[in-house]
């Protein structure tokens, strides 16, 4: 069963962004669609990792065997499994991605995202949680099901001198 992420915010979403060699995508999603029940922007969106479905957000198998944050994960990395490497890395540019296009919507007003398990959509809420942005480069498992997450509008950056 995939984790499955939607974003809602005031404004469409970038299409695709790469970052490396990780790209994720982004697709509208349909009016008659449960989870718009959930989300109260105007423009709601699903997106995907580099594996297609949320799951490539989420580097669970290291938080699984212990490793509790990406800084952690960073300093373990020479210990890694190659394959252990290599999903953390693809993970991470799907992170940082998201987080992207999330700080770009941010300038626009509040972000919403969501969480649930393929099927689930329908199923209310469990919780609803303040974060920064950041939250999804500094988590290794960014997401819990049917967990709402807000961002909150940002300022655009003032220009340098």
């Amino acid at each position: 069963m995939c984790l499955l992420v939607w974003v809602g915010s005031q404004r469409p979403l970038d299409r695709v962004i790469d970052e490396g060699e990780a790209a994720i995508r982004v697709e509208d999603v349909p009016a008659d669609e449960a989870v718009r029940a959930h989300l109260a922007s105007p423009c709601i969106e699903y997106v995907g990792a580099y594996e297609g479905c949320g799951c490539g957000f989420q580097s669970d198998g290291l938080w699984y065997e212990g490793v509790a944050s990406v800084a952690e994960a960073v300093a373990l990395e020479d210990a890694l499994l190659p394959h252990e490497r290599e999903e953390f890395h693809q993970s991470q540019r799907s992170r940082a991605a998201l987080h992207r296009l999330v700080v770009d919507a941010a300038l626009h007003g509040e972000v919403e995202l969501v969480a649930f398990w393929a099927g689930e959509q329908a199923a209310p809420l469990t919780r609803v949680e303040s974060q920064g942005a950041a939250w999804l480069i500094d988590h290794l498992v960014p997401f819990v099901e049917r967990t709402k997450y807000l961002v909150p509008a940002r300022e655009p950056a003032a220009p340098r001198a």
